[in-house]
């Protein structure tokens, strides 16, 4: 069973939004989960881009993927400057501000009728003034930043890539070239993650493998987390963590359980 399947509940009443996009119909809703809680949903052309709990005191991701990110802070890197490429409901860079002191993210969204979906119903009046601050949104294309970047002399310690049209991964990004990009714009101990929609075997399995062998030819550590383990042929979420730093990347990501 899918990721969304498992979260899937029923559709509540509350259909805050239902408008076009960059990427075709978009909607905003609130569904129940099985265990009765009320999940806040970004819906682009059926998929769901992201989801957050609704109630307040329920800090807890809903996408076991973001839940893998997270991994990445397990490194022995110190993490002061994040960079997000695809923002979406800007769920996930909201989490790591409201959670981890200090850490600046930086957030480069292409749609600029989807931050606004996400400042109006995403909860980012949650944060305080000082994490607010800590957390900046740009409207633009994630691969003309990562170059204005680089020539700017910028360097982040962790990029996160979930740069997505509905259920289609971006290209850009995702081959040898745009790779070596992201390279140059990382720290020399940096760390590089990207969720990859992808089988793990068969035919439907060439995305993953395709992105891993653009990553061999760039980064020394691979390490790849499938959420799709137990149904290999079935396509699912996979995070692929990437770095050329000294440190074990595989204790890091591993140290603790999803």
């Amino acid at each position: 069973m899918s990721l969304l399947n498992k979260l899937l509940g029923n559709e509540d009443d509350a259909n805050y939004v239902d408008t076009k996009t960059m990427f075709g119909r978009t909607k905003v809703y609130d569904v129940e989960t099985d265990e009765g809680d009320l999940l806040r949903v970004l819906d682009v052309r059926g998929t769901w881009q992201s989801a957050a709990y609704v109630d307040e005191g329920n800090d807890k991701l809903a996408f076991g993927y973001h839940q893998v990110f997270d991994q990445a802070f397990n490194a022995p890197v110190d993490i002061t400057r994040s960079l997000m490429l695809g923002g979406g409901a800007l769920t996930y860079p909201r989490h790591v501000v409201s959670c981890r002191d200090s850490i600046k993210v930086d957030v480069v969204e292409i749609d600029p009728h989807i931050i606004e979906l996400a400042e109006k119903w995403f909860f980012l009046d949650r944060l305080s003034p000082v994490q607010r601050k800590r957390l900046r949104v740009t409207c633009g294309d994630a691969v003309q930043f990562l170059n204005d970047a680089v020539a700017d002399g910028l360097s982040y310690d962790l990029i996160v890539n979930d740069l997505f049209a509905a259920r289609e991964p971006t290209e850009a990004l995702m081959s040898e070239r745009g790779l070596r990009l992201v390279h140059k714009a990382l720290t020399s101990e940096g760390i590089y993650v990207a969720n990859v929609v992808s089988a793990i075997r068969g035919r439907n399995a060439k995305p993953l493998q395709s992105v891993l062998d653009a990553l061999e030819a760039v980064f020394s550590q691979i390490e790849v987390v499938s959420l799709g383990e137990d149904e290999p042929y079935s396509v699912d979420n996979n995070v692929v963590f990437a770095t050329n730093g000294r440190y074990s990347l595989a204790d890091a990501v591993f140290t603790e359980p999803f």
